[in-house]
């Protein structure tokens, strides 16, 4: 399973990059992964991109590969999901992380 996150706008509109691969995670780790994907219940999210009601508004692409067909969601930081939110901080303190930045 291989989680990607792309954060883009906000005040200096830079886009940004985060990937975690559960191969990198030791056991523990990679169960906790699971868990708070399935806790977020991408697959059953909208994947239309979400109404940008200010021009600064954070936007954050989400994609998950794992068995099956990927999943891609969208979102604004006003509407992004509380499970999801809590899936993306999880992804951001893992230091298995892999970080870019787009120009």
């Amino acid at each position: 399973m291989k989680l990607t996150i792309r954060r883009g706008g906000g005040i200096a509109g830079m886009v940004t990059q985060t990937e975690l691969d559960a191969q990198t995670l030791p056991e523990p780790a990679a169960r906790d992964f699971a868990g708070a994907v399935a806790r977020a219940h991408l697959a059953l999210q909208a994947a239309e991109p979400p109404a940008r009601n200010w021009p600064d508004a954070l936007l954050y692409d989400i994609a998950l590969e794992e068995t099956g067909a990927p999943v891609s969601v969208h979102y604004t930081d006003a509407t992004l999901p509380e499970d999801v939110r809590l899936l993306v901080a999880w992804v951001d303190g893992r230091p298995e992380r892999v970080e870019s930045i787009e120009r």
